[in-house]
């Protein structure tokens, strides 16, 4: 790959860059932000869920983690590895 590529091009690389990772970093926020609600009013939050489904703290806490889990790897795979693969493909063509 000897030839380079536009600076329209590379700018629009770089913005979309940006935005993968201003989304990545939001997205570790709100999963931040959920984390520390549930940690805080943990036992508030699982009475009304309780109420409303016949759930045990277990199995609460359990759904808990595997929708951190699923949101951490969702936002792996659609903001981390494209920002990643973005940058390196920039890097690799100057």
């Amino acid at each position: 790959m000897s030839d380079t590529l536009p600076e329209d091009t590379i700018a629009t690389f770089n913005a979309i860059a940006n935005i993968l990772l201003r989304c990545f970093v939001i997205t570790v926020g709100a999963m931040l932000f959920t984390w520390l609600v549930v940690f805080i009013l943990g036992d508030v939050i699982f009475s009304i869920y309780s109420q409303l489904m016949e759930i045990s703290r277990k199995e609460f806490d359990l759904f808990f983690l595997y929708t951190m889990t699923f949101l951490k790897a969702l936002n792996i795979l659609f903001f981390g590895i494209p920002f990643v693969a973005i940058k390196w493909y920039l890097r690799g063509n100057k």
